[in-house]
Formats: structure tokens, sequence, C-alpha cells
């Protein structure tokens, strides 16, 4: 079976599974929706796009999926409300099962966005796996922009998640990661954020980037940590799964280290005062990939060095993001569910004053960092 017919079979399937329709569903009597823009409409409504792949037939054969897309616009007291309306405006059966990616505008996110989730439960067609973003700005301004070789925006964005996961600028979330949060109240969620650029060398292209992570304090978008903050939670959580470090070794020279592994491990208690007292051991092996200064001598005295520089170096990342974390009153770590864990009784006393005690905890952060490889000779 070939590639577009075998796609062709997969998504009928997926009707039959997600959408309950029944008797001979054709290609021609569906619309793949692949990408969800959310913004604030009219007198408080939301404005639901869809960004949708033009499907074919020929004669009784399916072609499947063509390069194209076009979109579907609609407004509503809700996003159900929303998407029933949107399907007034089409000649085919929405399928929202394939949806990849969910933009949300920032605006609309602060204003809380548990009523949108709560809705998508309803239509109970979302897949799990689903990525969640935010931007600032119109959220549907996202499906206007053109990325190289790819011609439909949830490709697009799946591509920045991963790319953003592996130099620390952002970690990837799933509409189940916002679900448990939303729910189990285990710790603030937070969600990749997104923004449109111009092209360094064509100043009239505009492309997608990741840039960090919006912090939420409950449903209600509240921050946006930058890059050094997001840096800084990827390791305290234990999530970075790749970055690179850079120290000075003279006038504008550096020697550069990429990250080949890091872990850590959280502990957190409450004193007898009701106070947060946590600690975070992070530990971290590295390559020291690039050396910039000349006659630079690479032996065991030097690597030591690197070492207690590059622990200070770190240890000030996460500094930055527990400022952030006590400014914005957001406990990204799951501080209070380990205390409820550990110390149920005090936690009882604790919970309905968290958001302000939380901000009165104390950090205390140990790095370990271990240089495996030099890739240079040994002085």
């Amino acid at each position: 079976m070939s590639a577009t017919k075998w796609l062709a079979a997969a998504m009928i399937g997926a009707c039959f599974i997600m959408t309950g329709c029944k008797g001979s569903m054709e290609l021609n009597e569906l619309h793949i929706v692949h990408t969800v823009a959310m913004d604030k409409g009219k007198n408080g409504n939301i404005r639901l796009t869809a960004e949708i792949a033009k499907l074919t037939t020929g004669g009784q054969q399916p072609r499947g999926m063509q390069e194209k897309t076009f979109f579907l616009t609609s407004e509503g007291r809700s996003l159900f409300e929303a998407a029933r309306l949107m399907r007034a405006k089409s000649d085919r059966t929405l399928l929202w099962g394939h949806t990849s990616a969910i933009i949300f505008s920032a605006d609309l996110a602060r204003q809380g966005i548990d009523k949108q989730f709560e809705d998508m439960r309803r239509l109970r067609q979302f897949r799990n796996s689903t990525l969640i973003y935010a931007i600032e700005g119109k959220a549907d301004e996202v499906l206007k922009v053109s990325m190289p070789n790819v011609t439909i925006s949830s490709q697009a964005l799946r591509g920045l998640s991963e790319g953003g996961e592996a130099t620390a600028l952002t970690h990837p979330t799933t509409l189940l990661d916002v679900y448990q949060g939303l729910i189990n109240r285990y710790k603030d969620i937070n969600i990749p954020a997104i923004e449109i650029a111009k092209d360094q060398v064509d100043k009239k292209l505009k492309l997608l980037q990741t840039k960090g992570l919006f912090a939420f304090r409950g449903a209600r978008l509240v921050g946006f940590m930058h890059a050094p903050e997001t840096k800084g939670y990827l390791r305290a959580s234990g999530l970075l799964t790749g970055s690179s470090e850079a120290i000075a070794c003279g006038p504008k020279q550096a020697l550069v280290f990429e990250n080949i592994n890091s872990r850590s491990a959280i502990q957190a208690k409450a004193n007898a005062q009701l106070k947060p007292e946590i600690t975070i051991n992070v530990y971290a092996d590295l390559n020291l990939t690039g050396v910039q200064c000349a006659d630079m001598k690479v032996d065991t005295e030097a690597i030591v060095g690197w070492e207690k520089e590059l622990n200070q170096n770190i240890a000030n990342e996460i500094n930055r993001f527990i400022q952030f974390s006590k400014k914005n009153k957001v406990d990204l770590l799951g501080v209070g569910e380990m205390i409820h864990r550990k110390q149920p009784k005090f936690w009882i006393k604790m919970k309905g004053d968290w958001e302000n005690i939380y901000p009165q905890a104390k950090f205390v952060i140990e790095v370990h960092t271990r240089i495996d490889h030099t890739n240079f000779t040994m002085g």
C-alpha cells in the first residue's frame, strides 16, 4: 500500500474511532484539522481558527493529503460553541482528533485557560499528545507564517519544540500535561512560548521561533521565563536534555562545554514556623567542545577550576529561576506537594495561604559538575 493510501486509510479509521461516524464516510466528506489557534473575540467571546489540510480524491481511489492548507474561523461564548458554529461554515465534517498543536494568545491565557480545556474534554476528540503553545499577540498570526520545507504549521511547531528542548530554550508541553496540572494541582504549569521573528538574512521573511516558557498560577498566565530562567528551571526540575555552557577564558573568548547528562534531586520540608526549606542538588556531566583562547593549557588543575566555575554559573541560573518563581508566586517544582506528602499535618495549615508562603521559602542550591572528556590533549 502506498504512503498516501495508508494515510487516507488511517484518517478514515480515526474518524470511526473518535467521531463515531457511521456508514460510508469518504475523504471528500471530511476536513482534517491540524492546528488550532485561540484568541480573544468580541464582547468576551473566544475566537477559534482552524488550519485544515486540503484533501482530494481521484476517481474511486483516495489521493490523500495535499500540500496546501486553508483556514476556518468562528467566534462563540465558549470553545465548544465556536467549534460547533465553525461546522456551519464548512461543507464537510470537521475531524478535530488529528490536531497536533494548539496555540493560545497570551491575552486569552491571562484570563484563564481552564474553561477552554474543559471544553476540549467535552469535544473528546483531541489527543493527549497534542502540543500546547502560547504567544504574545494574536495566535492566528502563527498560522500565516511560512516555514521552510513545511506546509502545515503543526509540523513546524513540533520541530521547534524538539529543537528548543535540545537547546534548553523551551520544554514541550502536551494536552495531558496541562490536564494533569489543572486537575491534580501538584505543581503550577508552564507552556512553551513562541514568537514571530524576521529572518536575519531576508528581512521580509517571517519565521517562527521558540523563546522560553510562560508560567501559570493555577489556570492564569502570570509571567514569562526568558532563556536563563528557563534553563535554570529545566536544571532544577531534572528536565534538561541538552544545552551548552560557556566560561570566559579571555577578552571575548570562551571555553564551550556540551551538556551530556543532567539530573537533580529535590528535598523539601517545612520548619516549625511553617516556612518551606528546599535543597536542590544538581549533577551535570559535560564535555569540553571548544577552546577559543590560544595556548590554553588543558590539565587536571585547569579542569578542577573549570568545574568550580561551571558550578557557580549553573547555580546562578537556578537562582534566577527561583527569584522569578517567588516574584510571580508560582510553584513550578511542586514544592507544596512534596511537603504535603512528607508533612501532611503541616500542609493542612499551609495550603490555604500557599501563594504567600511559597515566596518566603529558603532554597539551598548545590551543583556538582564533572568534565568527562576534554577532546583535547592533556598538558
